[in-house]
């Protein structure tokens, strides 16, 4: 349970900051594409650190990794609250995403030393519906926090919460499958492994579209006009798709082939960001949370699924490199997302995403379907 709850604090610390975007740069002063530039930052950041956190958990044992991790994460947060510059406030945000990059990438690798793959699915699922409480509650709550009291108390109840869970994961016991294996070997067998590679390629490709792109439906809404609040609640429908459709999946999952479920996912994503692309409002984008959330729960967790098994010889850097896989296609989604809120082409942004999902959906399913499962379940 204190693994949920881990993931459930990094996913809000992550999940406060595109509603914040407008409302920080209007207080500091600030352009929102500067302040906009905090989401590629930290996302960039959580990539650059999984190999970090991986080497470091491998020598000292995951749970101290994790306890460091979050304690440097609620110390980030302390500082982002006491940001004067869009400088500042980037910088506080890459060290908050270096810190809880260790996080998500921890609980996979743990779930995959303990769990058999049918179990594993199951798992992942509830995991993912902990991640979207945590995405939904930090919107909302941002966007709460924000109107009524004001921006920087959003990082420190982050704050808070991140060193209550430090306390608790001091209690947490090690991984039995926690191993120290040298960190070459294991690249080298992932670097030839096809299936792997492939993988990580779709899950970059995730990560810009689920991720990168999405962080900027929030700013899109607020550059049309609507409040920091209307925007956190109508992002935060992701969060609340995410957990109806994860628990609805753990009823299909074993009846249904796994590319059913990346089809299903796809298909949600192409028509998440066509709805947008034709304009935004904050009807439009509630339905684009919604169907980016059924994709999320369907296809991201199937991902995260068939990584733990296609790299089960060398699952910890595998794992850590899914990790910066996704947060390294969120940092290029984020890019993009920044230069179209420069210049207010959120229609242009949309619809390439559109067409980049529509590849997106193709490929993934016909490999997923071609792929033999090697574990016994």
């Amino acid at each position: 349970m204190i693994l949920i709850i881990a993931a459930f604090v990094s996913m809000i610390d992550r999940s406060v900051m595109p509603p914040l975007v407008p409302v920080i740069a209007e207080d500091l002063g600030a352009a929102v594409d500067s302040v906009g530039h905090s989401l590629t930052v930290y996302a960039v950041s959580y990539a650059a650190f999984q190999l970090f956190w991986a080497t470091l958990a491998a020598r000292y044992g995951r749970v101290r990794v994790l306890v460091a991790s979050t304690a440097l994460g609620g110390v980030a947060n302390v500082c982002t609250a006491l940001s004067y510059d869009a400088v500042s406030y980037g910088v506080t945000r890459a060290i908050a995403g270096a810190a809880f990059s260790a996080t998500i990438t921890t609980v996979l690798i743990y779930y995959g030393d303990t769990l058999p793959i049918h179990r594993r699915a199951v798992a992942t699922a509830n995991l993912a519906a902990a991640i979207s409480l945590g995405l939904a509650a930090g919107t909302v709550g941002a966007g709460a926090v924000a109107q009524w009291w004001g921006w920087r108390w959003v990082y420190v109840c982050v704050a808070v919460f991140s060193l209550a869970l430090t306390a608790g994961l001091v209690r947490l016991a090690e991984s039995v499958g926690d191993i120290r294996e040298p960190l070459i070997p294991s690249l080298r067998r992932l670097a030839v492994n096809p299936w792997a590679v492939g993988i990580l390629v779709f899950t970059l490709i995730e990560g810009a579209l689920l991720i990168g792109v999405f962080n900027y439906l929030a700013v899109a809404l607020q550059v049309s006009g609507e409040s920091v609040l209307t925007a956190g609640l109508a992002t935060a429908a992701f969060g609340a798709s995410v957990v109806v459709f994860s628990q609805l999946t753990k009823l299909i999952l074993g009846r249904w082939p796994a590319w059913v479920l990346m089809l299903q996912a796809g298909i949600a994503i192409i028509c998440a960001y066509t709805v947008v692309a034709l304009g935004v409002s904050s009807s439009t984008v509630v339905a684009a949370a919604i169907l980016l959330g059924l994709a999320w729960a369907m296809g991201h967790t199937t991902m995260q699924t068939w990584m733990t098994d296609a790299a089960a010889d060398s699952r910890p850097i595998g794992m850590s490199f899914f990790s910066i896989a996704l947060f390294t296609g969120a940092s290029i989604g984020a890019a993009f997302g920044n230069v179209a809120a420069g210049a207010q082409h959120f229609g242009t942004l949309f619809g390439i995403t559109t067409a980049v999902a529509i590849v997106y959906a193709i490929t993934s399913t016909v490999a997923r379907s071609r792929y033999v499962v090697r574990e016994e379940e």
